[in-house]
């Protein structure tokens, strides 16, 4: 690298030039520049450091540097403006929350609500209403392992995971004190995780049979990894969860439940919420399109994850466009399938086609990001929101510390009136002539359970609300 030195800064810049093509820039008067002197010029790592700082005195070189770096900061103001205003502003703002007002519920003078912390009724992520009888069931665990083990929020420490996740049931028509009219199912004919007769519980749907009693439970299972050899529990965090969807068969009232099948497929893969659409088949969401790995955090900027069916035996994916974290969707009452797009403040309607795949029909725009859908026996939609979605992320990490806001919107089919984008109709209503989007309630984390479902009960105008990372539920009635 001796050689290297003997080169003048000026031969050095000008030798640049001339294997770029650049001749002209070059006031050196000699033309016997060679591949050799280039190479030279490179060979930096030993004593040749010192040409960089000549080149960047010299006044051709300090010139064309500075055209170059004024353009690329010019293209790169613009770049941040744009990705500011189309992404980021919206992430931070709309999706996120900051700086978003939220009420109290004591603003809203025709609901009053109480908290119900004395059950045992934790981390209830989803519930189901029974229309008939009032039973409620509730997919629930307990606040701290849901601390470790929620596949759906990154929380991948396998050996923390819940090992006493369970189905609650609550008759809400009852009479009595609440904890009199709570029991819990127990299941039968079910192994469990690895044989340890234990089951990770996230979203679920019921489909009651019309003539009997006979419920059909569907539960989103979170299995941990487990090398099949060893039996020894794999690294969440570098596999992922090894997620099924599990069916079961229950009576109303019935203190148990038989396990039918699980639905083992490569295409569910990060399953959050099922919804039956007929006798045989549901349909369910993959919040991301990844497990783990760069892949899955790059869907907050590029969206991902889809739809998947399942028939018997057989599943594919429905729909994979347009998501950023498509969540817990549901099967309305008129036969369409609505899907909420949790970073897009969205909710997707879909129809079903004969070939198993969905059909985007219309997007509805809703003020808040949302997880959970529920339908109700006259057919509207209630969807559990969450106004500050930073704060219930943050209390996912603290969820005895913090008490994130909460809201609950109401989604109805409108007269066909207006057409175009949602507008806000007035100051808590938005209408977009297919669809009306209402708040419902509202709280700054005082009552409500940083809510990842709501569930109405249309005979007595009573609601239910849960939260997967919530000690608590709660229940609220119109005054």
């Amino acid at each position: 690298m001796a050689e290297a030195s003997s080169i003048s800064a000026e031969e050095a810049y000008c030798a640049v030039l001339w294997a770029t093509r650049k001749r002209n820039l070059c006031e050196h008067k000699s033309t016997s520049f060679s591949y050799s002197s280039i190479y030279h010029v490179f060979a930096l790592h030993q004593g040749g450091v010192g040409h960089l700082y000549h080149w960047f005195i010299c006044p051709n070189w300090r010139r064309t540097m500075v055209n170059l770096l004024s353009k690329a900061a010019i293209v790169g103001a613009a770049v941040v403006a744009i990705l500011y205003q189309f992404v980021f502003r919206t992430l931070l703002f709309d999706v996120l929350g900051y700086g978003r007002k939220v009420w109290s519920i004591k603003d809203f003078n025709n609901v009053k609500c109480e908290k119900i912390d004395e059950l045992g009724l934790e981390g209830c992520e989803d519930m189901w209403l029974h229309e008939k009888t009032g039973y409620l069931y509730m997919a629930c665990s307990d606040t701290r392992s849901r601390r470790q083990w929620l596949p759906a929020i990154n929380h991948l420490n396998a050996s923390g995971r819940g090992l006493t996740d369970r189905i609650a049931v609550l008759d809400t028509r009852g009479e009595g004190r609440l904890a009199s009219r709570i029991h819990w199912l127990d299941m039968e004919n079910f192994s469990g995780n690895n044989g340890d007769g234990t089951i990770n519980l996230h979203g679920l749907d019921i489909r009651p049979d019309k003539h009997t009693n006979i419920l059909r439970i569907l539960a989103i299972n979170h299995r941990p990894p487990i090398d099949p050899i060893t039996g020894e529990l794999l690294d969440a965090a570098k596999v992922g969860a090894n997620s099924t969807i599990e069916q079961f068969m229950t009576k109303a009232g019935s203190t148990t439940m038989r396990h039918v099948r699980t639905y083992v497929d490569e295409v569910i893969k990060t399953p959050n919420r099922v919804a039956w659409v007929n006798e045989d088949a549901f349909v369910f969401s993959n919040d991301n399109s990844a497990k783990v790995g760069s892949a899955r955090r790059r869907m907050v900027l590029v969206g991902g994850g889809s739809v998947g069916y399942c028939r018997r035996n057989r599943c594919n994916i429905a729909h994979s466009s347009g998501f950023k974290f498509p969540n817990g969707l549901v099967a309305g009452r008129d036969g369409l399938i609505y899907v909420p797009s949790t970073l897009r403040n969205e909710v997707h309607v879909f129809s079903l086609e004969q070939n198993h795949s969905l059909k985007k029909l219309h997007t509805i725009k809703v003020p808040f990001p949302i997880d959970n859908l529920s339908v109700d026996a006259k057919g509207d939609i209630y969807a559990a929101a969450f106004p500050r979605l930073y704060m219930w992320m943050r209390a996912t990490k603290k969820p005895f510390e913090i008490n994130p806001p909460s809201a609950v919107l109401k989604i109805t089919r409108g007269n066909n009136g207006y057409k175009g984008p949602s507008r806000k109709a007035h100051s808590e209503t938005w209408d977009d002539g297919d669809y009306t989007v209402e708040i419902v309630m509202e709280d700054d984390g005082s009552v409500l359970p940083g809510s990842t479902i709501a569930v109405h009960d249309a005979a007595t105008g009573k609601m239910y609300l849960g939260g997967s990372m919530s000690p608590f539920i709660t229940i609220c009635e119109n005054v």
